[in-house]
């Protein structure tokens, strides 16, 4: 039976995965970042990891969604060295093409939302892929993790500048970082990376506070007009597929409901996406639609 193997590289682990034509799995394993914008070296070794652990004679394609894909020196030549040690057809994508094919459906376009970290949109329709967003933390990342906590760090350092009195939840959080002036607040945000920041989403979202309440639904309005935007970008006049992914967006309290009630409120027409699959999935569903198509 005809086997392909579908790679997840990211810049914190690369999972790969077995499956045979019906998109079972029968084998998966990891190893370690294949971020080719961190290392090149590092990145192929860590891919060569993977597919010497789930490589046979029946596998019939490699599908790889890489993160750094812009910076891989030379696509062709890697494809080409993949393709000569394993003897079958390689594939590489964007990472965030996986993520995107695990939720296709060939019938309805496709808006696929990721708000974790960072946030960005991608659609799908017609098989035609296109972006909107994700231009990084230093614009802000308006419906993420780190958009939401750095609009709670402005509230902050807006009262100290003006001798206000924080609210619980602001002073609480300041506390928590051992910081007590907007100097040290300023100081801490251009010192720490992004994810520590980011993180703090856990933190803030965990007070029951009208205050947090208000601050979510702000993002949830970012994340809900920037789907209407891209609906309209790509004149979807009957219902699309919504995948909503990314941590910040499933575990922020009451963000995705915040989401779909702005939806609804709209006459948006869209089927939610419940069937959540990894996005490893997706190189499955790419095998099945490539030019070298093996099944």
């Amino acid at each position: 039976m005809n086997k392909i193997i579908s790679i997840d590289g990211g810049g914190t682990k690369t999972l790969g995965v077995l499956y045979n034509t019906s998109g079972d799995e029968l084998k998966r394993t990891t190893k370690g970042s294949s971020n080719f914008a961190v290392s090149v070296d590092d990145a192929y070794q860590s891919l060569k990891g993977v597919i010497d652990e789930l490589i046979s004679e029946d596998v019939k394609s490699i599908q790889i969604g890489l993160s750094g894909f812009s910076m891989i020196p030379n696509l062709d030549n890697l494809i080409k060295s993949l393709e000569d040690l394993y003897h079958t057809h390689v594939y590489i994508y964007p990472d965030a093409y996986l993520g995107l094919y695990s939720a296709y459906d060939p019938l309805l376009p496709l808006i696929y939302v990721v708000g974790g970290t960072g946030s960005i949109v991608y659609s799908l329709v017609d098989n035609e892929f296109n972006r909107y967003g994700g231009y990084g933390h230093l614009f802000g990342d308006p419906g993420s993790a780190y958009g939401f906590v750095m609009d709670v760090f402005l509230d902050c350092l807006k009262k100290l500048d003006n001798q206000k009195r924080l609210n619980k939840v602001q002073a609480d959080l300041l506390k928590h970082l051992n910081l007590r002036t907007n100097q040290e607040l300023i100081g801490y945000a251009h010192k720490v990376k992004k994810q520590e920041i980011a993180g703090l989403a856990r933190f803030i979202t965990s007070y029951t506070h009208t205050y947090v309440d208000q601050k979510i639904k702000k993002q949830a309005m970012i994340i809900a007009k920037s789907i209407e935007q891209v609906a309209k970008a790509q004149r979807i006049q009957n219902n699309f597929l919504l995948a909503l992914r990314g941590g910040f967006l499933e575990s922020a309290p009451n963000l995705k409901e915040e989401v779909l009630n702005y939806l609804n409120k709209k006459e948006i027409k869209y089927i939610l996406n419940r069937d959540i699959k990894e996005a490893v999935y997706g190189g499955y569903m790419l095998s099945k639609l490539s030019k070298g198509k093996e099944f």
